[in-house]
């Protein structure tokens, strides 16, 4: 096992999770124009960043989208119904984790997520016991790319930013965590997760 890194954390979406809103929305539409213009005003507004922050709920971002665009209410109900289904496992990444674990390092969550959402994939997915440990956004008040989230968690769990390294799809995400210390993989979906690892002398 490497001597440097003891700790591999886990950002979840589009890491062990698939978070993929304009291939799920074809599924209910196949106006490419609508389904960009949709995304962009849910997943970039306010709103979102207050449900990833957890000072609001679904349920009353559900009524303030449709509040705000009345028009849409359909669409916006049909969505706030299903959006979760979208979120299944990445299977070549939960491979990793349990390589992961098996070899002796330990492994955390650290995500900007929806407080009832990740109740709901906690209960559907057994990968959970894998973590020693979590910080969910909608949990804690605080997200990504706020420095108090990265902070919180070396804190909370004792690690040593040396010691530790940091798996997001996001590129500005990555950045506080490499002003504290940690090592940090972008996880884009050409990137071999594997290939990265070895880097760290991290082989599975």
């Amino acid at each position: 096992m490497c001597k440097m890194i003891k700790n591999v954390i886990f950002d979840l979406g589009n890491v062990l999770l698939k978070f993929q809103p304009k291939e799920f929305l074809l599924r209910f539409t196949d106006d490419a124009e609508y389904i960009e213009q949709f995304i962009a005003k849910i997943f970039r507004s306010n709103i979102w960043i207050n449900l990833d922050r957890g000072t609001t709920s679904l349920e009353n971002a559900k009524d303030d989208f449709v509040s705000k665009y009345s028009k849409e209410k359909d669409f916006l109900t049909l969505f706030f119904n299903h959006w979760m289904e979208m979120l299944t496992p990445i299977e070549e990444n939960i491979e990793i984790l349990k390589n992961l674990r098996n070899i002796g390092y330990k492994t955390y969550i650290l995500s900007n997520f929806i407080r009832e959402t990740y109740t709901f994939i906690e209960k559907k997915y057994d990968i959970f016991s894998l973590f020693e440990g979590q910080i969910i956004s909608g949990r804690e008040n605080v997200i990504k790319p706020e420095k108090a989230i990265y902070k919180l968690l070396l804190n909370r769990f004792s690690l040593i930013p040396e010691e530790s390294l940091f798996i997001d799809d996001v590129l500005h995400f990555l950045k506080p965590a490499k002003k504290l210390g940690i090592k940090t993989i972008w996880n884009r979906p050409e990137t071999d997760l594997r290939e990265e690892l070895k880097k760290f002398d991290i082989i599975l």
